[in-house]
């Protein structure tokens, strides 16, 4: 029970996260793409094909190199030399959503990338809940 009381308090005056700033349209969101598999991030070209199997919308992806931690980096077919998208009316879903805020994402230290017009800011700060 007071675990539970314990998670209460915590969601109740934990700070929220949103997302400021405005898309530079700069192209890096598109060649620097991290896939999951459940939770764990795609790491071998057997897992991409058998995304790719499972949906058709990853064959619109390619693998464009490897991450830090061994992670495959993908980037977007339809991006221009100028890098912008081919296809902006329709793009899918996960470039509609970027950048989607998890807060164990944040949590954890992520954030956008280098460069991106848009950042990841505290909504409410806890000094305000006690205020």
């Amino acid at each position: 029970m007071l675990g539970n009381i314990r998670f209460f308090i915590n969601k109740l005056f934990s700070s929220k996260y949103i997302v400021t700033g405005q898309c530079r349209q700069c192209g890096n969101c598109c060649r620097n793409i991290l896939f999951y598999v459940g939770k764990n991030v795609v790491t071998t070209e057997e897992q991409f094909e058998k995304m790719k199997e499972f949906d058709k919308k990853y064959n619109n992806f390619y693998i464009s190199g490897r991450g830090e931690k061994g992670e495959l980096l993908f980037a977007c077919k339809s991006l221009t030399q100028e890098g912008k998208c081919s296809v902006y009316r329709f793009r899918s879903l996960h470039c509609r959503f970027y950048p989607i805020i998890s807060q164990k994402f944040v949590y954890k230290g992520g954030q956008t990338l280098d460069g991106c017009g848009y950042k990841f800011e505290v909504n409410k700060k806890f000094k305000d809940y006690i205020n």
